[in-house]
């Protein structure tokens, strides 16, 4: 890094000395939350938890209302983020009940052939640096390639963790008991129908004692191996890297977020030595569980330990914009603040807060969980204050950053991203997105439509999660196989009911001249998916126990290690 950082000093150099009145490039940071909350940011409206520094970007930048994900779950969420495409088009969309990449020392991840908004910032010089949680796959096909890795995406600096974060990290409880309370009955009564199927078949004398005893070991091995890997979450999966080095085993929950900052901070500092523009994504692990903070943010809200770590989150957003301005950068730089996916409503008081809409985190199409906060500041380019009730994705950042650094979309692939910056400056009024797509896996749930003319901007169901009667909560599991397909799909009217309550009387003309118009774009656009290796199936999904890391011992004795570069006292 030294050396790279000392040949873009000179180069930055010659270029000052013979241009010197070329505009400087802008520097970029992009803020992502994990599982906030639409309604749990004072900026959209909650009055009880303090949240100042988040809400001065949109006090001084464009608060978008209707800002909308790809997916409800992390992983596929963050995909698009970075590529500005569909999850089902780049194999990030589940194919079964496991949605997300769970295991880091997996196969499943973001294939490197696709083309993140880090490489289109590279293609225009800029030092590219991610921070955080990535949750986009390490390996490929053997240990060490890589392949997955952010360091294979764009970016010149990773620090933070390949995984995500999970209950067993900090919690007494586990995160497989937390939201399967009956797993250890739904395991045990899997396990004993078979072994009595079995048993009946050899007191019936169908089969043999040594076929029984071979029928019952190769049924009872990978009941014992799945109830293993769910047990043993923190050995398997709790890790923080430095570029390609494991660094930290477990992880430090508390004070992770002090450290994040530091990160972030100096890696502005090396690219402002190196006079080179640069891209930074601090992708923070609040909100997810577990949940922990610093001992300073101990107590501090009345919303107990969420509330704590909302407001270190927001402490932590502060930190980064005040560096940023003491290196000179507050005026020259795009800032954009989001969350993956809403507020994760089943896990009670630990969960976001999503307001007046529909459901949250894993639901599928409702919009509380693809819902939330999107937020732009670029001091020199956009107006202060401004709202757009406008429907937007975080796809269309890809856009978005291409635009401010000079780079033309990628024009082999489909680029699902749309050009918001006119409607960011108030340029038009009117979103360019005229249609937009949601998915729960692999399968399109339901579809939004903004015409042209008017201000409405209308949704079209398909299928709906399977809730408790009278709550937000799923019945049984969140799971987009036991959600429910509507013999007649349900339009709302997402201008005047944002929460979905009032669906359209499907007998209405209204209905009968919106459905079809919304029904052909739902063709068009399934005809422009191209068929894609998944990265959702069991082989890729599964942990390899080879590849696992274990940084003081031999896997998986003695796996503990601290980062040198932070002791335990490390604070900010």
């Amino acid at each position: 890094m030294t050396n790279y950082i000392l040949s873009m000093m000179a180069v930055n150099w010659l270029i000052l000395m013979l241009f010197p009145c070329v505009h400087p490039a802008p520097n970029i940071i992009l803020f992502i939350a994990d599982d906030l909350g639409y309604g749990d940011l004072g900026c959209y409206g909650n009055t009880s938890v303090r949240t100042p520094q988040i809400d001065s970007l949109a006090r001084d930048g464009v608060k978008m209302t209707q800002h909308l994900t790809a997916a409800s779950t992390c992983t596929p969420s963050r995909s698009a983020f970075l590529t500005g495409r569909y999850p089902v088009r780049t194999g990030m969309a589940a194919t079964g009940l496991m949605r997300v990449n769970t295991w880091p020392y997996s196969s499943c991840g973001l294939p490197s052939s696709e083309i993140t908004f880090a490489e289109q910032t590279k293609k225009a010089g800029y030092l590219n640096g991610y921070i955080g949680k990535w949750h986009l796959g390490l390996h490929k096909d053997r240990i060490g390639d890589f392949e997955h890795h952010p360091l294979k995406q764009g970016f010149d600096y990773f620090y933070g963790t390949i995984g995500t974060n999970l209950d067993d990290f900090g919690y007494e409880t586990k995160v497989i008991t937390n939201q399967r309370p009956y797993w250890y009955g739904e395991l045990f009564t899997i396990w004993a129908v078979t072994a009595v199927a079995l048993w009946s078949l050899l007191r019936s004398k169908y089969i043999g004692t040594v076929m029984f005893i071979v029928l019952i070991t190769l049924w009872t091995v990978p009941i014992i191996c799945v109830y293993l890997l769910f047990e043993n979450f923190t050995l398997l999966s709790s890790f923080v890297h430095r570029n390609f080095e494991l660094v930290e085993q477990p992880i430090r929950l508390a004070g992770l977020s002090q450290r994040l900052v530091n990160e972030g901070v100096e890696f502005m500092q090396n690219a402002t030595v190196a006079r080179q523009p640069f891209l930074l994504v601090m992708s923070w692990i609040h909100m997810h569980v577990a949940i922990k903070t610093a001992k300073q943010f101990e107590g501090r809200s009345q919303f107990g330990r969420y509330g704590d770590a909302l407001e270190e989150l927001d402490w932590s957003v502060g930190a980064i914009l005040k560096a940023l301005e003491q290196l000179g950068h507050g005026d020259n730089t795009l800032i954009y603040f989001t969350s993956d996916n809403g507020g994760h409503l089943e896990i009670g008081t630990d969960g976001g807060y999503n307001g007046f809409l529909k459901g949250g985190k894993t639901h599928g199409a409702p919009d509380g969980g693809i819902r939330v906060p999107g937020i732009v500041k670029w001091p020199s380019v956009l107006p202060r204050g401004k709202v757009t009730d406008e429907p937007t994705s975080l796809m269309d950042i890809y856009n978005l950053v291409s635009t401010a650094v000079g780079v033309n979309l990628p024009s082999d692939r489909e680029i699902d991203g749309e050009d918001i910056l006119p409607l960011l400056k108030g340029d038009v009024s009117v979103s360019p997105r005229e249609f937009m797509f949601h998915y729960c896996g692999n399968r399109l749930e339901a579809a939004r439509y903004r015409p042209k003319g008017g201000s409405k901007t209308w949704k079209l169901v398909t299928h709906e999660p399977n809730l408790i009667p009278g709550s937000k909560l799923c019945q049984f599991v969140c799971s987009c196989n036991f959600n429910i397909h509507l013999a007649t799909p349900k339009l709302y009217d997402m201008t005047s009911d944002p929460g979905e309550t009032t669906p359209i009387d499907s007998n209405s003309k209204l209905y009968r001249d919106i459905t079809p118009i919304i029904q052909n774009a739902i063709y068009n656009h399934k005809n422009s998916i191209k068929p894609v290796e998944s990265q959702f199936t069991w082989a890729k999904l599964a942990p390899k126990l080879t590849w696992q890391p274990c940084c003081n011992g031999h896997f998986p004795f003695n796996c503990e290690c601290i980062d040198p570069k932070y002791s335990e006292n490390f604070t900010l």
